[in-house]
């Protein structure tokens, strides 16, 4: 089964309401002039490869900021070419060149770097720690997250149970509970491509699991299930779920992070609209010329005291931003815990900033048997969090 409309966007929901495990792209501080001496300087004194690593992310990872993919997945792919053979001395620094490289590879539309980059960095790890170290079993799961994206669910499934199994033997319990996560999110995602009573069913056994039975430091994924849970019904006509977890948050003094309560999936800009056939129309953002893969918009939004999204705006973007307008209108609908009230502090809540960017898959061309590499019909929009961790508002530019 290929519910990939629906899967394409699994990580991406995942990454908000799960418990932060692995290391994403991170904004960096330094202006990309002063990264990019860093690496050069590094590199002319010969520096140990966990500084060329370092070095090499940081200005990647700038770059990618910036909007230039294409160097900084150079910078990443010379950094691996010089560090590899280093993996057994460095696994730490190594994998993280690999997961940079694979979060690149995936906004570029790159699937299969993606998919290898990822098993690279879960090998790296693996030889160096063994099958069962905290380390490997995160990243096993964030192998299981590739295929999911890639279109491969039932992969994914096998993935989850079996790092699932492997951590409760070894005791690894908020392991274990992530694992769970991830199979109830893969429940999830069938049960709203096909919202049979057999796939409700098998959905509140997963999320019962995490929520009536919580494993020994898995706390934290109780509350990650019930968001989950509450983003289910409200997308099948019930708020009951939203309506208690928002009041179970306000009993508590609220939120001292950004905590998605529900976001509704991209839908056309024309739902009224209807092809020759009788069949709906895709996306308005699907209908794009081929031409504007690539582009990519940074969305700014402020997450008030009570939840609720105002000011919703792209600060920088590429180029032609027409089709991130239904990505504005679905920011504009979502709905976040209310925030902790903090004696004395006026700010409006928090300021959230994210990448989206406008890709599709490359193919090798081994489906036409051509080995022309050319992209896949279906577009796709990928999204990345580039919020600092104060969650404060850039400054205003001057003449603004």
């Amino acid at each position: 089964m290929r519910k990939l409309t629906s899967l394409l966007i699994a990580t991406a929901a995942l990454a908000v309401s799960a418990p932060a495990m692995a290391q994403d792209i991170v904004v960096q501080g330094k202006p990309l002039s002063e990264t990019a001496a860093d690496l050069e300087a590094c590199l002319k004194r010969n520096c140990p490869p966990d500084e060329d690593i370092k070095a090499s992310v940081a200005h990647a990872e700038n770059l990618f900021v910036a909007g230039d993919y294409k160097t900084a997945q150079r910078t990443l792919n010379a950094s691996i070419g010089r560090n590899r053979k280093h993996a057994k001395a460095y696994p730490l620094p190594v994998s993280d060149l690999f997961r940079a490289n694979g979060r690149v590879a995936e906004h570029m539309g790159e699937g299969r770097q993606y998919q290898l980059s990822t098993l690279d960095m879960r090998n790296t790890l693996r030889d160096s720690f063994g099958d069962d170290d905290f380390r490997t079993l995160v990243a096993d799961i964030e192998v299981g997250d590739s295929r999911a994206k890639l279109g491969f669910p039932d992969e994914a499934e096998r993935i989850y149970r079996d790092v699932e199994k492997r951590a409760l033997a070894a005791k690894q319990y908020r392991v274990a509970s992530f694992a769970r996560f991830r199979l109830a999110t893969v429940a999830r995602i069938r049960f709203d491509a096909e919202p049979t009573p057999a796939n409700r069913k098998e959905l509140d056994k997963r999320l019962s699991l995490l929520i009536d039975n919580p494993l020994p430091g898995g706390e934290e994924f109780v509350l990650a299930a019930k968001v989950l849970r509450a983003r289910t019904d409200r997308k099948h006509g019930s708020s009951g779920s939203t309506d208690e977890l928002v009041k179970e948050f306000a009993s508590r003094g609220g939120v001292n992070r950004p905590v998605l309560l529900y976001s509704e999936p991209l839908v056309r800009q024309d739902n009224q609209s209807v092809v020759a056939d009788g069949q709906a129309a895709p996306p308005s953002w699907t209908r794009v010329s081929t031409n504007a893969y690539g582009q990519w918009v940074d969305i700014g939004f402020w997450i008030g005291r009570d939840g609720k999204v105002s000011d919703v705006e792209i600060l920088r973007s590429s180029g032609r931003d027409e089709w991130a307008k239904p990505v504005l209108a679905n920011i504009g609908r979502r709905v976040y815990a209310p925030l902790k009230a903090e004696e004395g502090d006026r700010t409006p809540g928090f300021y959230m900033i994210e990448r989206y960017t406008l890709t599709a898959r490359v193919s090798d061309g081994n489906e036409t048997g051509t080995r022309l590499r050319t992209r896949e019909a279906t577009p796709r929009i990928e999204r990345l969090d580039l919020t600092e961790d104060n969650y404060e508002a850039p400054p205003a530019e001057k003449g603004a």
